[in-house]
């Protein structure tokens, strides 16, 4: 299964090449039903289907979020900057609107953490390289950031911050990861590209959920 959704040969062993996409960095949330989904021949509908009935889904369409805290060698201003991108990701392709609001409860709540934080030892962060983040479907509306990966505003070096929050804000909205290798959604972390866009499966999976700009969320089921 893991060989299928990472799009390997399927040789069902433990080979070098699979050893060494087991060590590739990613998101931490569980990959759910995508693992056993082995190509991408099946139809939106279907894929609309597995999304919204195993992520759940937000009931209103205004959202606030938080950055609780931040990385202490990155500006303030330009962070809240790259997560407010990220969150206009899917506000441009959905009917979904988001406010920051800097203190106080929030929908959304963005938290970098060092190691085990209270999530149970499966979710307990590992370091460097691994497990770069996690989040949690709606409506927890949670999403937790590995305080001892470097992380970068900009395409150098570092796991660049807006790249990683966009992809857990999909989680917190309630998209599962995707079998789609150049989906934002997909589990692994992929680089900042000068032309990067959300893939057609990541906006067909938040439309499914929300509806499109400037039409009503579309019913569950």
């Amino acid at each position: 299964d893991f060989q299928r959704v990472t799009h390997l040969p399927l040789s069902g062993v433990l080979d070098a090449p699979t050893l060494h996409q087991m060590a590739q960095p990613r998101c931490g949330t569980d990959d759910g039903e995508s693992r056993a989904v082995g190509t991408r021949r099946a139809s939106a509908a279907r894929r609309r289907r597995r999304t919204a009935q195993h992520g759940g889904r937000w009931y209103k369409r205004h959202l606030t979020y938080r950055v609780v805290n931040w990385p202490p060698y990155l500006p303030q201003h330009e962070v809240r900057l790259a997560v407010r991108a990220a969150f206009e990701l899917w506000s441009n392709v959905s009917s979904l609107v988001f406010w920051e609001v800097q203190d106080g409860p929030a929908d959304i709540r963005l938290t970098f953490f060092h190691g085990d934080h209270n999530d149970g030892l499966n979710n307990a962060f590992d370091g460097p390289g691994g497990a770069l983040a996690h989040a949690f479907f709606p409506r927890r509306g949670e999403a937790h950031f590995d305080s001892a990966e470097r992380w970068s505003l900009h395409s150098g070096k570092g796991r660049n911050l807006f790249i990683v929050v966009a992809h857990e804000v999909g989680h917190t909205l309630g998209l599962e990861h995707s079998p789609v290798k150049s989906a934002l959604m997909s589990p692994y972390y992929k680089k900042l590209s000068k032309d990067f866009v959300l893939s057609w499966d990541d906006i067909l999976a938040v439309q499914n959920l929300y509806g499109e700009p400037g039409f009503p969320e579309r019913p569950s089921g």
